[in-house]
């Protein structure tokens, strides 16, 4: 299957060791007795997980266990049914179908869509830009989904109404429903419909050839019945479920404490032995942590897997903390044109005059590719690689209006000569507006405001202050004050934003990292960055110093003690005491 192809169907069929782990989690957890157990995989693919079942089922279990597979796919589908011989012939009914769609209205027969007694899935990973708007409220309204929806969350539902009660499901997913608003869809549903019994984070371990970062998830359906009470809503909201996580430790750790690393022969028998250390992999180490998953009452909340270690330390910043950043500031996402080539650009000087346009009406960029902490490098807005953006927008009388160029202009000549190209966005018509709109501009007056600016996804914190009035990218986002004018509460969460104690929190509170270590700093996780008391002599301390870094650009050596006394007074603000 080609990549564009894969993309498209949210196919990745699952590597075979992973398929042995997850079918071995699976049978350890089945029932002992007498009774027959039907075993499903709702997206069987070429029966991967099934056959992995299969092989990991001890014999006293093989003659009680029917497999259902479902597949939409007729040539993967086939090859499933070929891989099954001898007594499984016998034993595994093979449906060919969108499991969705039959799943919601039982056309092959209501038995094989209710009562399951286990699933197995590896289930496909579709975002609604990919699925397309109709697909996606379609999906939305026969599943009871909210926001944007995902064919994963569509499944889940499906998934857990095919189920019995006290049936098992041994899934693999996007790690991304732990922590993102998108994700609260998933966890709504593991929380009112399941028992969580197990989850596993295998991070930036590469198991998979996508670009989801993949998450087990082992839950028991929840038993129905009238005696279902506060009790057990209560219940479903405790610390209990046990989680194993698994991140690439290079960089994180000395070289003395690598070099102590534990040896393993593979990723998956981490997982198997959850054993929490440091470990060595081959050419790579590996940091394994296990403990109690937090999983809040209130699905629209993150889920955190965090160690009896870090919640306690977790417990002192939140005693510490005066507030949030949302509570003080607005945390916004930057300009969305979706028509980037055409109002982007680092090279306009370079255009004939006659569609050059003129420079009152091009704003300087700032971008996610230039973000550094503290200060970027000012400079002239019309230096080499330096990326401008055509604005068309101001506000007038406190609304936000639209340019009207004239017509005999260079800018209206440049507009014109991407006409057909800005009026395919017909989204944008539709609602109204001109077709030489930026689709999403912000605020416009809020641009000559100072501003902290910060990166959607970076290695480590780069939030940087702007003076200089400009335009904050889509790949960024930008903190302004919601009442005060003044510096001082910028830098204060500049400080706090930019330090060691910070990125700590990040990673626990919002377990959303990506591959290489890169953090993802989305709008909904900086507005919860807890601050400290700002009039605190530490605070007043640490805006002094974030004053000094932001003048002027400072050299390496002074750069490094800055962040280290930065470090020490955002941990003093917190009262969080040196652990050494």
């Amino acid at each position: 299957m080609s990549h564009t192809a894969r993309k498209a169907s949210g196919a990745h069929f699952t590597p075979p060791a992973l398929a042995a782990l997850l079918a071995e989690r699976l049978v350890n957890l089945l029932p002992n007795g007498h009774r027959a157990l039907r075993i499903m995989d709702p997206a069987c693919g070429d029966g991967n997980l099934l056959a992995a079942l299969v092989d990991a089922l001890p014999v006293t279990h093989r003659s009680r266990v029917t497999l259902v597979g479902v597949e939409k796919e007729a040539a993967s589908l086939s090859a499933a049914r070929d891989r099954f011989g001898g007594a499984w012939q016998d034993r595994a009914k093979w449906i060919e179908g969108d499991f969705l769609e039959l799943a919601g209205n039982g056309k092959s027969g209501r038995a094989t869509w209710r009562g399951v007694d286990a699933i197995i899935a590896n289930p496909p990973y579709v975002r609604t830009q990919v699925l397309g708007a109709a697909r996606s409220q379609a999906l939305a309204r026969r599943f009871g989904l909210v926001g944007r929806v995902d064919l994963s969350q569509a499944f889940l539902v499906a998934m857990g109404k095919t189920l019995r009660p006290g049936g098992l499901l041994a899934l693999i997913t996007s790690n991304r429903f732990l922590s993102t608003r998108a994700g609260t869809a998933s966890r709504d549903c593991l929380n009112r419909e399941f028992e969580l019994l197990e989850v596993v984070d295998l991070g930036d371990t590469r198991l998979f050839d996508a670009a989801v970062l993949p998450a087990l998830v082992f839950a028991r359906k929840r038993e129905r019945g009238p005696h279902r009470t506060a009790r057990s809503r209560t219940m479903r909201a405790a610390p209990s479920t046990t989680f194993t996580r698994i991140y690439l430790a290079d960089g994180e750790r000395s070289s003395q404490e690598t070099n102590d690393a534990v040896n393993a022969p593979s990723v998956t028998e981490l997982v198997r032995r959850a054993e929490p250390g440091l470990f060595r992999v081959r050419d790579a180490s590996y940091r394994v942590d296990c403990g109690a998953l937090a999983v809040p009452a209130d699905a629209r909340q993150p889920w955190r897997l965090t160690t009896s270690g870090e919640s306690e330390w977790l417990r002192r910043v939140e005693a510490g903390t005066a507030m949030r950043v949302g509570d003080v500031a607005h945390v916004r996402v930057g300009v969305k044109t979706t028509a980037d080539a055409v109002f982007i650009r680092n090279d306009w000087e370079t255009l004939p005059e006659s569609h050059r346009p003129e420079p009152q009406h091009l704003r300087r960029l700032l971008r996610q590719e230039e973000a550094v902490r503290w200060r970027i490098p000012q400079g002239r807005t019309v230096a080499p690689g330096v990326h401008r953006i055509l604005y068309p927008h101001f506000v007038k009388d406190g609304r936000r209006e639209v340019v009207e160029y004239a017509v005999d202009s260079p800018t209206w000549a440049y507009l014109e000569s991407h006409r057909e190209r800005l009026e395919r966005r017909t989204y944008v018509i539709e609602a109204g507006r001109r077709w030489y709109e930026i689709w999403v501009p912000q605020d416009p007056a809020g641009w000559a405001q100072p501003k902290v600016v910060f990166p959607d996804i970076s290695p480590e914190p780069r939030f940087f202050l702007d003076r200089a009035g400009c335009v904050v990218d889509g790949n960024c986002y930008w903190i302004a004050p919601k009442e005060c004018r003044d510096d001082d509460l910028l830098l204060f969460i500049m400080g706090v934003a930019n330090s060691a104690l910070m990125a700590r929190y990040h990673d626990l509170a919002f377990p959303n990292r990506l591959y290489a270590g890169r953090r993802r700093h989305l709008t909904q996780y900086v507005r919860e960055y807890p601050l400290p008391d700002p009039d605190s002599p530490a605070s007043r301390r640490l805006i002094e110093t974030v004053r000094g870094l932001t003048l002027r650009p400072p050299g390496e050596a002074a750069r490094r003690v800055g962040q280290q006394r930065v470090d020490r007074l955002v941990e003093e603000a917190f009262g969080i005491v040196d652990e050494e």
